[in-house]
């Protein structure tokens, strides 16, 4: 394979992006020589992984039931590529596609065109996505238009791991600025009965540790094996979705989409090998996908995440780093 790896850096981070599946490979805080993703140290793990580390994913993140829906008066069909749904783009996903990327001053731009019917989604669609690093945050910008209406749902799916993969993130304590949360069917497939989490273990309002909800007997938790749900982000526009907190840091994630879907690395089961030689195991991170609500165009097509011919799709999604005080 022959991809890049494009790196951009500033008195902060170190962030290095592979433009196979426009991954984020590696983020580093400099100023602690500390990695807080999870990754590896060679392309060919990328290509060999099942488990999208910090890769784009498109055209559609998440499951989509029975791998098809409706536009308008013609029903789509898509690969079933997990269990019974279409997951994360299909097959071959943009996890799965060497981007045009190009590095300009601080930024990374990766470009990518999806043929009509690529995995089954109508439109010739254009995508960019850029990542640029401001300060002690890295902003992840997203621009689409396609020339038919399609879906398009967009998301990074990086592990986040604050102590460096020392420990699993079940002691990193979280808040999410959410009231309600939608469940999963067997088979991790978004239905339409959004509940409150008050009283749950899906509460994040306040923060607190992961392991409360990961040692919970709730049948959703039981089902997922962990966190793997979406989560409706209060107000709109570029706004605080969630607080990940280690014992001295904190991660802070921005988002001007609907929701995050929060993932607690259920189904790592070590099996890939990480930086150091370290054996990703469950719950080894963390992942803040911030995307629409999924499987909406299949109960609720208001909410979907529909692009209308020649119409373009922007969204914003800031990661910030921070060292808490002594």
């Amino acid at each position: 394979m022959k991809s890049q790896r494009l790196i951009i850096e500033n008195d902060w981070l170190r962030v290095s992006v592979l433009s196979y599946g426009a991954t984020i490979t590696s983020i580093v805080d400099k100023m602690l020589g500390r990695e807080l993703v999870l990754g590896f140290d060679d392309d060919q793990s990328y290509v060999e992984s099942d488990k999208y580390f910090g890769c784009t994913i498109g055209r559609v993140a998440n499951r989509i039931s029975n791998g098809c829906f409706r536009l308008g008066d013609t029903e789509y069909k898509l690969a079933v590529n997990n269990g019974p749904n279409h997951l994360h783009g299909g097959l071959k996903g943009f996890d799965k596609k060497d981007f045009q990327c190009i590095k300009i001053e601080d930024q990374v731009e990766c470009t990518w065109y999806s043929a009509h019917l690529d995995e089954g989604y109508p439109g010739n669609l254009v995508v960019k996505i850029v990542y640029a690093l401001k300060k002690n945050q890295l902003h992840i910008q997203t621009f689409c238009r396609s020339d038919a209406d399609t879906l398009v749902n967009l998301t990074n799916h990086s592990y986040f791991n604050l102590n460096e993969v020392k420990s699993t993130i079940a002691d990193h304590f979280l808040k999410i600025y959410a009231s309600r949360v939608y469940p999963v069917d067997p088979f991790g497939c978004t239905y339409n009965q959004p509940f409150e989490v008050r009283h749950t273990p899906f509460e994040f309002t306040e923060s607190k540790r992961i392991a409360e909800a990961l040692k919970s007997d709730d049948s959703q938790i039981l089902t997922a094996k962990g966190l793997d749900h979406h989560f409706e982000i209060e107000g709109s526009g570029l706004r605080m979705a969630a607080e990940l907190i280690s014992q001295d840091y904190e991660l802070r994630v921005y988002t001007d989409k609907p929701g995050i879907h929060v993932y607690t690395g259920n189904y790592l089961n070590g099996d890939d090998i990480g930086y150091q030689g370290l054996a990703y195991k469950q719950h080894s991170g963390i992942c803040f996908e911030a995307q629409y609500v999924p499987n909406s165009i299949n109960f609720d097509p208001a909410i979907a995440p529909i692009v209308k011919s020649e119409q373009i799709q922007k969204h914003l999604t800031v990661f910030e780093f921070n060292q808490k005080p002594r």
